[in-house]
């Protein structure tokens, strides 16, 4: 496997992305157990997701083809719990195009996210994967996340019971001292470049 920067960028996502994401959300949803959903999407759905994700200071990242830009993954970070206590704790989501996977791309993004999230001054990380994804948790794994919770039967698609493992990252941030209400740093939209490379 070669080296995926030869054949993909990493920039932040736009709203002419869109369809490119509704097609590899709506693909997963109708070929995969990683999203526990069993309709597809309009696009008016991404388009709101975009809109709020953007609104409330977390990013959408997205890998492209070089030659025609086209977002073939993406990754984004969202609320954990709606409480505004879990404030620094937040959870992530990465989706790869069934025709760019095993390439390279998810240490790739993931690299990135964790960059992106420490820059944020998150303290944790939360992946909730379907335990049957084995790739995805160890992707997680080599990354240095942690198993903190094994869910049985919690979910049912294509006629069987799923159950989803919940991994952490915890990271070094840490809160002001005296800070009795702390925020994470907004993800910088307009600033944001790329500038990565893959560690793990």
């Amino acid at each position: 496997m070669g080296n995926p920067l030869d054949l993909y960028t990493i920039r932040r996502a736009v709203e002419g992305d869109l369809p490119q994401i509704l097609e590899i959300y709506n693909e997963r949803i109708a070929n995969s157990t990683c999203l526990f959903m069993y309709d597809q999407v309009p696009l008016e759905n991404r388009v709101t997701w975009f809109t709020e994700t953007k609104a409330k200071g977390y990013p959408i990242i997205v890998a492209a083809e070089k030659e025609t830009d086209k977002a073939i993954a993406y990754a984004n970070y969202g609320v954990f719990r709606p409480h505004t206590a879990f404030i620094l704790t937040t959870e992530i989501s990465l989706y790869i195009h069934q025709g760019h996977q095993r390439r390279g791309l998810g240490a790739l993004m993931l690299t990135e996210m964790m960059r992106i999230a420490k820059a944020m001054q998150f303290r944790n990380i939360i992946a909730g994967i379907t335990a049957e994804n084995e790739g995805s948790v160890i992707l997680f794994d080599k990354f240095g996340f942690k198993k903190v919770g094994h869910f049985h039967d919690v979910g049912y698609k294509f006629g069987r019971y799923l159950d989803v493992v919940f991994l952490e990252y915890i990271t070094d941030a840490q809160v002001e001292d005296g800070k009795q209400i702390p925020s994470f740093k907004s993800f910088a939209w307009d600033d944001y470049v790329y500038r990565g490379t893959i560690t793990n």
